[in-house]
């Protein structure tokens, strides 16, 4: 039997601390004011969900509830809002706008290191469709990333199309097919052609496979090509960003999960790999009751936060944090930090020990209308935080 550590937490999960818990919290904040000022509104699914074979392909963290049902912690958000859309929002008609900032949870082999708690952030728009839908969104995941502090440059948003990738091997065998798609989402293009060719395919469409799987924009034809580019110019309208130009045609991207049906993207960071993750998924929510069209994206944080510290950034500063040393007089100190409070000062009492990177500022109570700074000043306690801010 393996032996835990009794002060460490279980495998694939691990503390994280003050500083890094307040950067994180920074970029919470950005993320769902940013979600927000789009129209979207958050919502929070439960933690547990029935416990099921995952359509992902991988385990589940599921155990067996005290009744006997089989649950399991959620391995992913959009599903969870498909099912809360076809039980809750059966009848409604209208355009659904809904967000997240969630943990969830996936099962990893004990000796690879992965995490089995993934921070995510996310929106889910259902009922919108077409070219504008699919742009919005896309738009808004470089938004988001912007306003957290990441520069997106072209290359950074890779932008493919399920249904293309499906049209370049619809005459190959079913079975193949299912095999070359599987080659294609452990980005193995040449994998996936080679299969292809085991399969029979005739040498012309392999070969307008390798041009579209491998040449880019310039590799790809046809209706679905033509989607794809129309919604990367459509959503530099909407975000033009940092850079007049962000986004790449990608044709050989296959996300892992497998429940998209049309315009896929990933955002990508040299430091910390794949950092976001969406697409169009139009038949998810028919699996739990009127089917909807829907789109959406999900934010790993965490490679975010990893990512932005790559990039040299730091979180926006607070206001300092004064920490006041009492007076005799105990009913003046309590009164003294409630005008420090008053004037719009951050205060604790006595001394902090963890301290998070932030700035504090010392000071002791004289009466409960001012207080002495370390530097010998004397100020007036409601009026201290307007003189730090000036």
């Amino acid at each position: 039997m393996n032996q835990q550590s009794p002060i460490g937490p279980p495998r694939g999960f691990r503390d994280i601390l003050p500083t890094e818990a307040r950067e994180l919290g920074v970029i919470e904040q950005t993320l769902a004011e940013t979600f927000a000022d789009s129209g979207f509104t958050p919502l929070h699914p439960p933690l547990l969900e029935y416990g099921a074979a995952d359509s992902a392909k991988r385990r589940r963290m599921q155990f067996l509830d005290s009744d006997g049902s089989l649950v399991a912690l959620r391995p992913d958000l959009t599903t969870s809002v498909a099912r809360l859309v076809g039980g809750r929002y059966g009848d409604m008609t209208g355009v659904l706008r809904l967000s997240y900032v969630a943990p969830v949870f996936r099962e990893e082999p004990a000796m690879s290191g992965g995490s089995r708690e993934i921070l995510q952030a996310g929106v889910e728009l259902v009922g919108g469709e077409g070219a504008l839908a699919d742009a919005e969104i896309l738009a808004l995941l470089v938004e988001s990333l912007e306003r957290c502090g990441l520069p997106v440059c072209e290359s950074t948003v890779q932008v493919g199309n399920i249904r293309l990738v499906r049209g370049l091997f619809a005459g190959i065998p079913e079975a193949a097919r299912v095999e070359v798609v599987d080659a294609l989402r452990q980005g193995e293009i040449a994998g996936a052609l080679s299969r292809t060719r085991e399969a029979g395919m005739p040498l012309d469409e392999l070969e307008r496979a390798s041009r579209a799987l491998t040449g880019g924009a310039g590799g790809i034809d046809g209706a679905e090509a033509a989607e794809l580019c129309r919604v990367i110019e459509l959503a530099r309208e909407r975000w033009p960003g940092r850079l007049e130009r962000w986004g790449v045609p990608n044709p050989a991207l296959v996300p892992a999960l497998p429940y998209y049906t049309g315009i896929v993207f990933e955002a990508i960071h040299p430091d910390a790999g794949v950092i976001a993750s969406g697409g169009r998924y139009d038949l998810l929510i028919g699996a739990f009751g009127t089917p909807r069209p829907a789109i959406g994206f999900a934010i790993d944080v965490l490679q975010l936060h990893r990512a932005l510290f790559a990039d040299a950034w730091r979180p926006r500063s607070q206001r300092p944090l004064l920490l006041l040393r009492a007076s005799a007089d105990e009913r003046a100190t309590m009164r003294c930090a409630a005008a420090l409070r008053a004037g719009g000062m951050a205060v604790a009492l006595g001394d902090v020990a963890e301290r998070a990177g932030r700035a504090v500022i010392e000071a002791e109570v004289i009466d409960e209308r001012r207080v002495k700074l370390a530097d010998g000043r004397v100020a007036e306690a409601r009026a201290l935080g307007a003189e730090i801010d000036s």
